[in-house]
């Protein structure tokens, strides 16, 4: 199974594992797939102040965007931009560089690469990693004439069709002759490791598309598709240089299966209490009823031992959650990790990834 298709199934299983009624919440960073999330995680190092810098506009560009009737304030847009963008994957902690604008200019203005001066000021900032951003050549202004289906018209006649019991004859007949503006801002975006030096980019040369009403054979207003496409770039350098933080939700468990002492149903009581209180948010508590569980079962009951397990990943005693998920594992009867394994396999990921990255 190739990494891709394998991240595919993982993804899947985790939406399907997180849907689960009764659960824990516990969040964690999900990096990009393949070469590009190792790299990232390499440059990163687990720091997570940022700053982002638009480098100026290289000479004559602001005089060509004009006569593009295109908006100048590159530096505050694509900045804003990207920030809003990282903000959105709940990752970093942006550092505002506003109140130190002279330092901020020495780096904007700066064409060149990462130098140690550039390393020596993201420093005195207090950052631990800068996102130089610059344009690497004009926007690309391409207008069009296209085909576009018409929804409303194709949406009556289609519910027409069905009331009379006619056949469609497809929606060719609902397409009609429309004004579609692509316009393609290109932009290098650089991820900067303040401490180690180490960094990575991302380019984007992808064309932003807006069209017009349909009907409307005139091309859409390039400003706005600039404002647009901007928005695009940001949201596209936040997904290759971003990890994204996902919350998931390690599912419980009331079962009293394999049972070696106490009252079955004292035991199962014990564990639906605290699943209630985990459903109402207030995890102590029901990690106090599944204690109970435990106690009433003479430290046997699989579910009571999960449960515990669920409640330190939750805490962030990782220590003692393996303790209580290996408990669990020894006492469960056969098939009953069938549906846990990979909670498992994710928790030993995310226990590594803890002890490497320090949080």
């Amino acid at each position: 199974m190739n990494s891709n298709r394998a991240r595919i199934i993982s993804l899947i299983l985790l939406v399907y594992l997180g849907s689960c009624a009764s659960g824990i919440p516990v969040k964690f960073p999900q990096y990009p797939a393949g070469n590009q999330g190792q790299q990232l995680q390499r440059v990163l190092d687990g720091k997570r102040k940022l700053a982002v810098v638009a480098r100026d506009l290289p000479a004559g560009y602001s005089t060509n965007l004009n006569r593009l009737g295109l908006a100048t304030e590159w530096q505050d847009t694509i900045r804003g931009s990207v920030q809003s963008a990282m903000q959105g994957r709940g990752f970093y902690s942006i550092v505002d560089l506003d109140s130190r604008d002279r330092r901020y200019q020495e780096l904007a203005h700066a064409q060149s690469g990462m130098t140690r001066n550039q390393l020596q000021i993201g420093r005195e900032l207090a950052v631990e990693s800068i996102l130089f951003v610059r344009m690497t050549a004009l926007p690309r202004v391409e207008c069009k004439i296209e085909e576009v289906t018409d929804l409303s018209t194709a949406a009556l006649q289609l519910a027409m069709a069905a009331a009379s019991k006619g056949q469609s004859s497809g929606d060719a007949q609902y397409k009609k002759p429309t004004g579609v503006t692509y316009l393609t801002v290109f932009v290098e975006a650089t991820l900067v490791n303040v401490e180690t030096g180490r960094s990575m980019s991302f380019s984007n040369t992808k064309p932003h598309r807006l069209e017009n009403d349909v009907g409307n054979t005139q091309c859409p207003s390039q400003l706005k598709a600039f404002d647009e496409a901007m928005d695009m770039v940001g949201t596209e350098i936040a997904r290759n240089l971003s990890p994204e933080v996902v919350t998931f939700y390690i599912p419980l468990s009331d079962d009293t299966d394999g049972l070696r002492g106490g009252e079955p149903s004292r035991v199962q009581a014990f564990l639906e209490e605290g699943i209630k209180w985990a459903e109402e948010g207030n995890f102590d508590m029901a990690a106090r009823q599944w204690e109970r569980a435990l106690d009433e079962s003479g430290g046997t009951s699989t579910s009571a031992l999960w449960n515990l397990g669920a409640y330190y990943w939750y805490s962030g005693d990782m220590d003692q959650a393996q303790s209580y998920f290996d408990r669990a594992m020894r006492s469960a009867e056969p098939g009953w990790m069938d549906d846990k394994r990979y909670v498992w396999t994710l928790f030993q990921k995310e226990k590594e990834r803890m002890a490497r990255e320090g949080f």
